[in-house]
């Protein structure tokens, strides 16, 4: 068989992966979601406080932020078919307990074996679109991939919401656990490895004199600038906007489920757009990896449109802002990702230069939810946790701007 033959028949095998990994996001993001739109009905049962529940929905990222880089470096040497189809199978199990949690403290551990669960995703996700995605479409390849996040918090959302009015909290976790442990089983079938040339050097794990060149490149402590900050408002919003949407708006859960869900769904459109819109426009004269920063500093400057939202207090007008700022939000976390791919010489060990990524970037993810229910104790609304992501937005764009120009090389 020809070689160009070999690469038709590849061609739409990369495509099913892609969707996989899409799908991979979804399901991890809806079962987050399930946490915030449950939390409301959980904080009664329990009896939570507002600082209470910031700890709650904090703690997945206990273990998944200390797991982002070993698991990362195990998923270099052994690949992502296998962590891929663990790492799901793990978090959808913790999924299903959650369900059966009795009180607090049952729920809790249950958070942190989902953590572990987790920890891998990204190191998996941006494997594959380095193994498996051309230079020139890796931006949108990860935008769009990333794009599930958002439907998964969409669909989680709005379905946690029927479910929860319907059959209780209980339900909705073990209904998305039985997911998870599906998509685990159909991506060992189908996911496959690349295959190694035959006078590849053996793998080997990262090492601690690599990561610390990894924190003496400009560019890698450009992008992770970026993702730390971004991660902050992500985690805010996965964690507190069905309940920042009842406090502004005094709505009822499947109300707040729906607005919830909505903003999800026209952010994962408008990323796209987005993504597609500047990366034309800042490669329509040839790929050059470092120009990417200026896609990813523009969709943050939109990002920090979200500072607005205290000047309003109408569904409409929130609703828009969200939706808007998510969106930007999103196409700067595509371009951010893509950028990293790009920058690293060193692609056999992308998983676990995303783990150190994530590791830094949920450090400061796993104080955000804490932080904004200190925030809403103290001051009794959620304006200055709106006001901080806005100011960090932007010098995280600056800083990217800046900084982001030469290869990121681990070798010294």
């Amino acid at each position: 068989m020809t070689t160009h033959a070999r690469s038709r028949r590849a061609i739409p095998a990369r495509y099913v992966f892609f969707f996989l990994v899409f799908l991979m996001y979804a399901i991890s993001y809806g079962d987050r979601a399930a946490l915030s739109i449950a939390l409301p009905t959980m904080g009664r049962e329990f009896s939570l406080t507002p600082v209470q529940m910031g700890w709650v929905s904090s703690s997945f990222l206990w273990s998944y932020f200390l797991l982002n880089l070993p698991s990362t470096i195990v998923l270099d040497m052994v690949g992502a078919r296998t962590i891929g189809s663990l790492a799901v199978g793990v978090w959808s199990f913790a999924m299903l307990l959650g369900g059966m949690a009795q009180n607090i403290t049952q729920f809790l551990m249950t958070r942190v074996l989902l953590g572990v669960g987790e920890a891998p995703t990204f190191g998996v996700g941006a494997t594959v679109v380095r193994n498996w995605a051309q230079p020139r479409e890796r931006g949108s390849v990860m935008t769009m991939l990333l794009t599930g996040m958002q439907l998964g918090l969409a669909g989680g959302t709005i379905a946690g919401a029927y479910l929860i009015t319907f059959f209780g909290w209980r339900c909705e976790f073990m209904a998305l656990g039985a997911i998870g442990i599906g998509w685990a089983l159909v991506w060992w079938l189908v996911y496959r490895n690349p295959k190694e040339k035959p006078d590849a050097a053996p793998r080997r794990p990262i090492t601690v004199r690599e990561i610390r060149n990894l924190f003496r490149s400009s560019s890698f402590l450009g992008i992770l600038a970026v993702q730390c900050t971004q991660n902050y408002l992500n985690f805010l919003v996965m964690s507190w906007m069905p309940l920042y949407l009842i406090h502004e708006l005094h709505i009822n859960t499947t109300g707040t489920g729906n607005s919830t869900a909505l903003c999800y769904l026209a952010a994962a459109i408008g990323a796209v757009v987005i993504g597609r819109v500047l990366e034309h426009l800042v490669f329509r004269r040839g790929i050059h990896p470092p120009n990417r920063r200026f896609v990813v500093a523009t969709c943050l400057l939109g990002a920090a449109t979200i500072g607005l939202l205290p000047y309003f207090h109408t569904m409409m007008p929130i609703l828009l802002v969200l939706s808007g700022a998510l969106a930007c939000l999103m196409a700067a976390n595509g371009a951010s990702t893509a950028l990293l791919t790009d920058m690293v010489e060193d692609g056999g060990k992308m998983g676990a230069v995303t783990g150190v990524t994530l590791t830094c970037s949920n450090s400061l993810g796993l104080l955000s939810p804490i932080l904004t229910g200190y925030i809403v104790s103290w001051t009794g609304s959620f304006d200055m946790a709106w006001y901080i992501c806005a100011a960090a937005l932007l010098v995280a764009g600056g800083l990217s701007l800046a900084m982001v120009r030469d290869p990121i090389r681990m070798d010294g």
